[in-house]
This record gives structure tokens, C-alpha cells and sequence, in this order.
């Protein structure tokens, strides 16, 4: 195979394809490396969910935002807060903030 000019430098097609065959093997090996064991439709089937037995009809399966980031959450209080304060649901304002920010980032990097 030939090299082709990109106009950013040459580079070499049969390169690029020796690079994803061996990924691709990477990529079966690796996934040959799993369990065994694994018999499907048995107990190793199910879900987790908190050592609690799983709802059949699934009606209670979800796990609201608030659970399910907790810890995020509690970390960024303070920050959430703020935001929280400042939100007003008016979508002009808040692509008032987006335009604010923006010009203010544009003027770091020109000034930077």
C-alpha cells in the first residue's frame, strides 16, 4: 500500500490498518479473559439492588436523581445553592448568563 498526502504530512495506510488488527485482537483477548462460570438464566441473572429483593413488575425499580448522586450532591452544596438562588426559570436570562460568560472567556483568551 502507498503512502497519502493529506496535505498535514504523509501517512501510511497499511500503518493504520496493522493498528486496528492488532486492537482488535487486544480487544478479544481481553474480552476472553472474563469469567467462565457465568450460566445465564440462573441467579446470576439478577440485578442488584442493594441486597433488597427485586419488585417483579418493576414498578419500584427506579432510583431518583437525588439517591443515585448523593454524595455528588452533598459535595457541591454549597455551589448548588448559589446556582439554585440564581436560577429564575426565564430562559432570556439564562442565555443572558451563557452570552455574559462567553464574552468574558473570549476576552481572557485574547488577552492571555
Amino acid at each position: 500500500m502507498g503512502k497519502v498526502f493529506t496535505g498535514f504530512g504523509y501517512w501510511d495506510v497499511g500503518a493504520w490498518i496493522i493498528f486496528f488488527i492488532v486492537a482488535a485482537a487486544y480487544v478479544l483477548w481481553l474480552r476472553y479473559q472474563g469469567r467462565q462460570d457465568y450460566k445465564k438464566g440462573t441467579e446470576q441473572d439478577e440485578i442488584y439492588w442493594s441486597g433488597n429483593e427485586t419488585p417483579e413488575d418493576g414498578e419500584g425499580l427506579t432510583v431518583p436523581a437525588s439517591s443515585a448522586y448523593w454524595g455528588f450532591r452533598k459535595a457541591l452544596e454549597p455551589f448548588y445553592d448559589r446556582l439554585v438562588g440564581m436560577h429564575t426559570g426565564v430562559a432570556s436570562d439564562i442565555l443572558g448568563y451563557y452570552v455574559v460568560v462567553v464574552a468574558f472567556m473570549a476576552a481572557i483568551i485574547l488577552l492571555v
